[in-house]
């Protein structure tokens, strides 16, 4: 069988990927490396002028197509969709795969419809949108989900029972829900013997994750005497919120309990991971967050907030913890319960990593994804 995958702006060097979607992708390729399957991938690239070509494997190839500084719409609408139609007559595909939806869905007026074709839905767009702070940001989201609306496969893949909710798609899509994969690398950091209260954020720096949230969670119990330390892997996406975030640190006095890492490649992440004992999450919007399936693998300890599709991974007080957004008090009560708690921390990571072995592992979300092309 040979697949297709389109997907934009994944780097030109795949180990540098900062996570979202395109973490999902690579980690989805190292399944597809050892199986009966032949894969071109086709990315869009801002930051190249001609082609170029990169071998993932034996079996699967990397087509970065360069991209011009024009708004997406025109570029995969007009350009994009004339160099998809030539990789196609090229390649001969038995399936075209969008890795996401959204702008990438316009290459598909190429008039290839009659092409088997798949998309894997990652996010809500209009539900995203109300996150957004700024009215440009909130209308590429809209965009997206108008896009995603008019031009979405009839065949989807969804990462999760909530996305499958929340779509607008029509009912009588064919649609199956597989969770995104997570790299064998996370299976293999090995569980800390002692807790030493790390708490790891992990993410964009917006208003939608909520990190102020969490920073007020660490003031109650810093000045309970409940020395939690916090690592934050992420950039800000946000003047304003960057502003509130550097402001209540400042107040507060945080700044010895907290370091901010900026963005950085899924290398740095599981070396961070390595040393932390809990990912904190307090998101207002998530579908099915990759880093809750990557700290699970790891053997971490998840406390998270009860929204989307998070209550989907994490059971409540057996593989981890979960909280609602309603008071700070609910993530303080569940980080005081785990305060220096070994027998706790071993117990929970034991079973968290159990779970992410059967549900999140490359190979066997590769194997439930062939099964899908197959069937259609």
């Amino acid at each position: 069988m040979k697949v297709l995958i389109v997907i934009p702006a994944l780097p030109l060097n795949i180990e540098n990927i900062e996570g979202g979607v395109n973490s999902a992708l690579s980690n989805l390729l190292k399944g597809f490396s050892t199986a009966d399957i032949i894969i071109r991938v086709i990315s869009f690239n801002r930051y190249i002028s001609e082609p170029v070509v990169k071998f993932y494997s034996p079996n699967i190839a990397i087509y970065y197509l360069p991209e011009s500084r024009l708004p997406h719409v025109f570029n995969f609408s007009i350009k994009g969709s004339s160099s998809l139609k030539k990789h196609i007559k090229e390649f001969s595909p038995s399936i075209v795969h969008y890795a996401m939806s959204g702008y990438i869905l316009l290459t598909r007026i190429s008039g290839l419809f009659s092409l088997p074709q798949i998309v894997t839905i990652h996010g809500i767009p209009f539900f995203e949108a109300k996150q957004k702070n700024n009215l440009k940001d909130k209308m590429v989201y809209y965009t997206n989900g108008i896009v995603e609306l008019l031009l979405c496969p009839r065949n989807i893949i969804h990462i999760s029972e909530y996305s499958v909710e929340k779509s607008k798609q029509k009912n009588n899509k064919n649609y199956t829900i597989i969770p995104n994969a997570v790299s064998p690398d996370f299976f293999t950091i090995p569980f800390k013997n002692k807790t030493s209260n790390k708490l790891l954020y992990v993410g964009s720096i917006e208003t939608r994750k909520n990190l102020v949230f969490i920073l007020k969670t660490l003031k109650i119990l810093v000045d309970k005497e409940l020395f939690f330390s916090l690592e934050v892997l992420g950039g800000f996406s946000d003047e304003v919120y960057k502003k509130e975030v550097l402001t209540f640190i400042k107040e507060n006095q945080l700044e010895k309990y907290i370091t901010l890492y900026g963005w950085q490649t899924q290398q740095k992440l599981q070396e961070v991971l390595a040393q932390s004992d809990i990912l904190i999450m307090s998101s207002k919007q998530e579908t099915l967050p990759m880093v809750i399936a990557e700290a699970m693998s790891a053997g971490k300890v998840v406390v998270s907030s009860t929204v989307g599709g998070i209550p989907e991974m994490v059971k409540h007080e057996e593989d981890g913890f979960l909280f609602e957004l309603s008071s700070v008090n609910n993530a303080v009560s569940i980080l005081e319960n785990l305060y220096n708690n070994n027998i706790l921390m071993k117990q929970v990571q034991t079973k968290a990593r159990k779970r992410a072995i059967e549900t999140y592992h490359c190979d066997k979300v590769a194997q439930k994804t062939i099964s899908f092309y197959k069937s259609i």
